[in-house]
């Protein structure tokens, strides 16, 4: 379990959005009771420009922290005995996973760079945070996987995930639902399954945000008619 204080989380969604359409990334240090958010400077698009055979993409589907950022939060690390807790980028336009390329820059022989050190993927469209998800290596699957995280209830409002089935009445179709609900209620989501038609569509939906988010945005969708199921008996009553 990885747990990610309040303003720690606002800090790097927010440094998502003020990137978007390129890929943030940075760096999480921590001491016993405090975290530290350090953005690093993507120069990926710099490096696909000077030598895009090397570094065929660019900082919208890749990233490259500068290397005087990451020196320097290494010195950090080391002089204010604050170690690396997490690198985190996010993923402009598309789901939060852990990619081969991310896999790839996380290793070096076949084993992870930083032992115990976690990877934070951000899902951004637009302006709105999809969903966060947190990687760890597995020495028994000798892979990354993904692990659950969460923000302690002494740091302020608890996040909570929770996995529901909306069915959408057939005049609400073609409205957009799922974006409505993240942008007003600040719930971050995540499509799991769907099946859409001109008359009728479900989603199989993930959600994430406090209790009172979620708790608001699933009354938003009750009075708008859309049927809401739990699923695996998780559900804001």
């Amino acid at each position: 379990m990885v747990t990610l204080l309040p303003d720690t989380l606002d800090e790097i969604c927010a440094h998502a959005k003020s990137e978007f359409p390129d890929e943030c990334c940075g760096v999480i240090l921590q001491t016993d009771s405090q975290e530290f958010v350090r953005p690093c400077r993507n120069i990926q698009n710099e490096m696909h420009k000077e030598d895009p055979s090397t570094y065929p993409r660019d900082a919208r589907t890749a990233y490259l922290m500068h290397p005087d950022d990451l020196i320097s939060v290494h010195k950090e690390a080391d002089n204010e005995n604050r170690p690396i807790k997490v690198f985190y980028h996010s993923h402009p336009n598309h789901e939060a996973y852990f990619s081969d390329k991310d896999k790839e820059d996380a290793m070096a022989w076949g084993e992870p760079t930083y032992p115990g050190v976690s990877y934070l993927v951000i899902s951004i469209y637009e302006d709105t945070i999809r969903v966060i998800k947190v990687f760890e290596w597995d020495d028994t699957k000798s892979d990354f996987v993904e692990v659950p995280f969460q923000i302690p209830p002494s740091g302020g409002a608890q996040m909570r995930s929770i996995k529901v089935r909306l069915t959408f009445p057939p005049e609400k179709i073609t409205e957009p639902i799922i974006y409505n609900i993240g942008k007003q209620y600040g719930v971050i989501t995540n499509i799991r399954r769907a099946n859409v038609t001109e008359e009728s569509g479900w989603v199989m939906l993930e959600m994430q945000g406090t209790s009172e988010e979620l708790e608001r945005a699933i009354d938003y969708l009750k009075n708008i008619k859309v049927q809401v199921e739990p699923v695996e008996g998780d559900v804001v009553q």
